[in-house]
């Protein structure tokens, strides 16, 4: 699907669901640079990320999967910059919009991994109301250069259903499991932690998608944790 959002500006998202009315839609925002390249088959680059990889497991168990790919505007990739920005997030408006007149008595999770953890906590921080629920794994916490993370959010997560996933074998320096514990303690979201230790090596990988930062090994423990999570809310700390 491409449809307008920002003046001039289109966007794209491949969705697959195994019905009209799956229980939940699963909004997926990728890591890096989040340039999927979409086409009809779905993401043509940008595959061994975490959340790619990993979708069809959500349509395997009845919800749709949506891969959201970056607008017209930035076809090449966005930077942490942007995906904090006001012009973010109208995207992320009209995605959400558009996949509930679809899917009109479904829920809605917004789920981010690594740099796609900030396009969704900038959609929590501005508008918690905007989904059902809202799923940070390995969440950018530490800066990287000069660009934003999510470190400062400010949402109450006693109001709003959020939940951060966090690999003890994270080796990525922008996204260290102390802080995204601490994410997770200061604004009362429910956090779920993990542990694995296979792929990565070298340090451009560990913050790669086959690393532990991408939960490598682990996929569907990690995803089932989630979807468990949905049905039925966990308390802090598990």
């Amino acid at each position: 699907m491409t449809f307008p959002t920002r003046d001039g500006v289109t966007q794209s998202v491949f969705v697959e669901s195994p019905s009209a009315n799956p229980p939940w839609v699963i909004v997926l925002f990728a890591g890096t640079t989040g340039d999927l390249h979409l086409d009809a088959d779905g993401a043509t680059s940008l595959r061994g990320n975490f959340l790619i990889r990993s979708a069809s497991h959500w349509v395997d168990w009845g919800d749709a999967a949506v891969l959201v790919d970056t607008p017209s505007d930035y076809a090449d990739g966005v930077d942490d910059t942007f995906r904090r920005s006001s012009a973010s997030f109208a995207d992320t408006q009209v995605v959400i919009a558009t996949l509930r007149k679809r899917f009109p008595s479904s829920k809605i999770a917004i789920v981010g991994t690594s740099a796609g953890t900030v396009s969704v906590g900038n959609a929590l921080d501005r508008d918690p109301t905007l989904a059902d629920a809202f799923v940070l794994t390995s969440p950018v916490t530490i800066a990287r250069k000069i660009g934003p993370t999510i470190a400062d959010l400010d949402v109450d997560g006693t109001k709003y259903r959020v939940l951060v996933v966090s690999n003890a074998g994270d080796r990525c320096v922008a996204s260290p499991a102390y802080a995204a514990k601490q994410l997770a303690e200061r604004n009362h979201f429910d956090f779920i932690s993990v542990e694995s230790s296979e792929g990565g090596g070298s340090k451009t990988e560990e913050c790669g998608g086959h690393s532990p930062h991408g939960f490598l090994g682990i996929e569907v423990e990690v995803l089932k944790g989630i979807r468990d999570w949905l049905g039925a809310k966990v308390g802090q700390g598990t």
